[in-house]
């Protein structure tokens, strides 16, 4: 098992396992550029990188609420939730070379504690501090591990900032990928959520920029007709699976429910191959 010595911006924590083969998780931080007081705010990552690394590094913004509060306790790595589908996908990742790491948003942008975010909303996603904060983290990263071809993957709410990031960074990032895109925003306190999406005009997306969605996502706020309609570069439909739970639940068709494993082969031939799979479906579809 590889180890690195802790320094400024890296906080390495072996997990605990049972499996002595089990790779390392580590939680990657930068101070972002507007940091005052103490302690500065910082933007961090949870890094899992691939057994035998090729180099590509795959970044996770995942759905609601969008702000996973990655931090170290008790000399861990600590966290709130982390995107289901993505963590079933990552075998698949990391047998391929693909290193994978969770983006949290900046202490700064935590907001309260609690299942509805406060902050790290649409003003900040779509915003070119957004940018800065996550290209400190990209250099960081760099800095410590050698990875320096980046993707980026958002998922429903997180696909706010991986539209942004693709926007924003540009040929800084290797390709995007929109998952369940969040196009809809909440209503109520929620209106400052996902209102931003719709106004990024096609002809500002780079061409690898492509998006992935469920034909059949009942969760109303991430219609699939959005993907649709913007994936002229690329748009990668899955089929079937499993549709019971809510609607914009882990278990259900909004997050890939038992097609996890097919959705993970076509983003690996995606990144690794530039190979777009039209349709991912299932033995039985």
């Amino acid at each position: 098992m590889q180890s690195w010595s802790i320094s400024v911006g890296l906080a390495l924590v072996l997990m605990a396992s049972m499996n002595p083969a089990a790779q390392a998780r580590e939680v990657v931080e930068a101070t972002v550029e507007r940091s005052v007081g103490a302690p500065p705010a910082v933007i961090r990552g949870l890094l899992d990188a691939a057994p035998q690394p090729n180099g590509k590094l795959l970044l996770v913004f995942p759905g609601w609420p969008g702000i996973p509060r990655i931090e170290i306790r008790e000399g861990r790595p600590a966290w709130l939730y982390l995107q289901q589908h993505v963590e079933e996908m990552k075998p698949l990742l990391h047998q391929a070379g693909i290193s994978l790491m969770t983006v949290d948003c900046p202490t700064d942008q935590w907001g309260l504690r609690g299942p509805t975010p406060t902050a790290c909303d649409d003003n900040y996603r779509s915003s070119e501090q957004h940018a800065s904060d996550v290209r400190s983290l990209l250099r960081r990263t760099s800095e410590l591990t050698g990875l320096r071809i980046f993707y980026v993957m958002g998922h429903s709410y997180g696909a706010v900032s991986s539209h942004w990031l693709a926007v924003r960074l540009g040929e800084e990032l290797a390709g995007s990928i929109h998952s369940a895109t969040q196009s809809i925003p909440g209503g109520g306190a929620f209106t400052q959520y996902a209102f931003s999406v719709a106004g990024i005009q096609p002809s500002q997306m780079p061409k690898t920029s492509i998006y992935l969605h469920h034909r059949d996502d009942l969760c109303r706020f991430t219609p699939y007709d959005f993907a649709k309609a913007r994936g002229v570069n690329g748009l990668m439909t899955v089929v079937g699976g499993n549709r019971w739970s809510e609607p914009c639940g882990k278990a259900s068709f909004h997050s890939y429910a038992e097609r996890s494993q097919e959705v993970g082969a076509a983003v690996v031939r995606w990144i690794n191959d530039g190979v777009i799979t039209p349709l991912i479906k299932g033995a039985g579809d």
